[in-house]
């Protein structure tokens, strides 16, 4: 690796890092007057230091949105080439995305195919996941059954059995609505802590040298 790659390397890990450590901040101080005191205009400082964290945050939208629409076309450029190797199972995909896209320009965005096709769809794999929570259940107490065991088994059965509509387990549903908004939110959020702090210091150690950054 020659001199000049390294310091693009280190170069691109350097921006990469004031990027976000400058989101980081901006989405702390901005929009929040009570933060600084008795200063002069402190509304006015507010709403400039939301700035950088608005601007970054929309390039990272608009870059994202173009990464969809290229992902978009070389999906249906291999499903073409597959095509033309007859191999026609891709044309089941191709047919989705014409007919969806007719249906969404000639029906003016009607969100009715949607509920029709993606809604069932989507039942239909949260029914899967249910069913993996039992056979999941029932492989830990058969391999596990020590106070852990039990307490997985007993939560996800709280969790399935209150989300049923039955007026006979409104008590479970209560516990259910308790563990969605105690243990499981704060679970989420230590979640998108960790990953936030884990990102910090990665970036932090590639800053140091200690780690080779992502284009290594």
């Amino acid at each position: 690796m020659g001199r000049g790659q390294r310091m693009g390397i280190a170069l691109a890990a350097v921006i990469a890092f004031a990027v976000g450590m400058t989101t980081l901040f901006s989405l702390l101080l901005g929009n929040h007057p009570e933060l600084y005191g008795s200063i002069p205009n402190a509304e006015a400082v507010s709403v400039l230091a939301a700035l950088p964290a608005s601007l970054f945050v929309r390039l990272a939208t608009i870059t994202i949105a173009f990464t969809i629409v290229i992902g978009m076309f070389n999906l249906l450029y291999i499903h073409l080439r597959r095509l033309m190797r007859r191999q026609f199972y891709s044309i089941v995909l191709l047919l989705s995305f014409a007919f969806t896209v007719y249906w969404h320009v000639t029906s003016g965005g009607d969100p009715s195919l949607l509920a029709a096709v993606q809604v069932p769809i989507e039942s239909s794999l949260a029914a899967l996941v249910c069913v993996s929570l039992v056979y999941g259940g029932a492989a830990v107490l058969r391999k596990r059954a020590d106070g852990w065991g039990i307490l997985f088994v007993a939560v996800m059965l709280i969790t399935l059995l209150g989300a049923l509509p039955l007026d006979d387990l409104a008590p479970l549903r209560q516990w259910k609505d308790w563990l969605m908004t105690a243990p499981v939110s704060a679970g989420a959020r230590a979640m998108l802590l960790g990953i936030a702090l884990g990102t910090v210091v990665a970036g932090v150690r590639v800053l140091l040298g200690q780690d080779r950054s992502y284009r290594g």
